[in-house]
């Protein structure tokens, strides 16, 4: 972690002195997507301001941000067999505000690079659905995995705002930076329903050619639209190992999502709550019916079957009820939310959690957060049925089950610990009920530890 992590820097600050050819994105955490924001709140730092450099760098119009992170997990009950793991993740992200550097008015640049290494604990024990380390994935390891650039231009203070190049949805659409409060990838970045559910909703750390508008006819209301690229490949080993791939032969068509908003602030202490429901259309062609797996074992009675097009719906809100501090997560913050996707095209059918999150609680550690979660996903009856008629005729079991799928809950409970400046450290736990969504597989006590850390 330490090589990686000098590597990374060394290579960061190579880039930015090279000259004004410097690539950027939106300053953020490694585990949650960008914001659009070019000048952001001072981040803390373990190397504090690299003396002077980054204040130096940002007046340039330069936001430069090195991060890191690093999650265990182990299985000490349940599952198919015991074991830990670690996941681990380097970021490299940059923004460039080239009004500032360049006096092109509203126009920023975005990058996000990653290293990514380990392994799943979740895979350890059974569980191919929620996996308890929300960092790993994604093409497996990878010495420098592309993430997202793409170009942003903001216009009528704020209320117009387009951006282009490449991008995945979950940057825009669903998510919440307060989901990765949370180890367990079933919430961080977006619901797991989401990009888990329907291929053309692309998530973290992947992107796709796309584009997108948002519009805010006021202060507290916004209006979201897109359309991205489908890649079937996004995901697997093959065609997306390092995200460098940038041609469109797995391309199988577009996803448009559309999504309303509101951000109000409420009562006197101006409490901060995010509202949303939004619905995303794939277009893509070549739905399999999940009875075409009897079909080719030659099950009398079923026939190949393919659709076009799949929808999934989604509602999402949070809101602060209570404020310790002045910043917009020093307080009690309850979340909750739903996806509905298409059942007859994706394992991951329904979604529905809810939470809780405390940051500040405690006035002599104000950097201090404890966070709870309950998740709820319902696989497809549609392919449980076809479990069931394959168990029944012995056959191997559809979506690599070993037993028919129902449905599979998690709760989690974490207390973020602000050990120093630029470093957390974050003891988790997870009981995760009915691992892979299946009765035959035990449930399985996790206790995790996620470090973090901003340099």
């Amino acid at each position: 972690m330490e090589f990686r992590t000098n590597v990374a820097l060394a290579a960061g600050l190579l880039v930015v002195w090279a000259g004004p050819s410097v690539w950027a994105q939106a300053a953020s955490s490694p585990t949650q997507p960008p914001t659009q924001a070019i000048d952001h709140a001072p981040v803390e730092r373990i190397f504090g301001d690299w003396d002077g450099l980054q204040t130096d760098l940002v007046s340039r119009g330069i936001n430069l941000q090195l991060n890191a992170v690093s999650e265990f997990a182990g299985n000490v009950s349940g599952g198919v067999r015991q074991g830990a793991t670690f996941a681990n993740q380097v970021g490299l992200d940059l923004d460039i505000n080239w009004e500032r550097l360049a006096g092109i008015t509203g126009f920023s640049t975005h990058l996000i690079l990653v290293n990514r290494s380990g392994s799943s604990d979740s895979s350890l024990f059974g569980d191919n659905l929620l996996p308890v380390q929300e960092v790993y994935g994604s093409g497996g390891d990878a010495g420098v995995h592309f993430v997202s650039f793409y170009g942003e231009e903001t216009l009528l203070n704020g209320k117009f705002d387009f951006a282009a190049g490449r991008m995945n949805v979950e940057n825009d659409f669903a998510s919440s930076s307060l989901y990765c409060s949370y180890m367990n990838n079933d919430l961080c970045g977006d619901p797991k329903a989401l990009p888990g559910g329907d291929i053309g909703h692309s998530a973290f750390p992947d992107a796709v050619w796309a584009a997108r508008i948002r519009i805010k006819p006021t202060d507290a209301t916004y209006i979201k639209v897109g359309v991205y690229a489908v890649n079937q490949g996004l995901y697997t080993d093959k065609y997306y190992r390092s995200g460098f791939d940038f041609n469109t032969s797995q391309d199988s068509g577009v996803y448009l999502p559309l999504e309303l908003g509101w951000t109000p602030k409420l009562g006197p202490n101006a409490l901060p709550g995010h509202y949303k429901i939004g619905v995303g259309y794939d277009t893509s062609s070549g739905y399999k019916d999940f009875a075409n797996a009897l079909a080719a074992a030659g099950v009398p009675g079923y026939a190949n079957r393919f659709r076009t097009g799949s929808t999934q719906a989604w509602a999402l809100g949070d809101q602060m009820i209570w404020r310790h501090g002045k910043g917009d997560t020093n307080g009690v913050i309850l979340l909750a939310g739903l996806v509905a996707n298409n059942p007859r095209n994706t394992a991951y059918a329904d979604q529905y959690f809810a939470g809780v999150i405390d940051g500040g609680f405690w006035k002599e550690r104000p950097g201090d957060t404890i966070s709870l979660l309950y998740t709820y996903v319902k696989v497809s009856g549609h392919l449980g049925d076809v479990e069931a008629v394959e168990d029944t005729l012995g056959l191997p079991l559809s979506n690599s089950a070993t037993g028919v799928q129902t449905h599979e809950e998690v709760l989690e409970a974490n207390y973020k610990i602000h050990v120093s400046r630029g470093l957390s450290l974050q003891p988790d736990f997870q009981y995760v009920f009915q691992p892979n969504a299946q009765s035959n597989i035990k449930d399985a006590a996790v206790f995790g530890m996620r470090a973090s850390a901003e340099f």
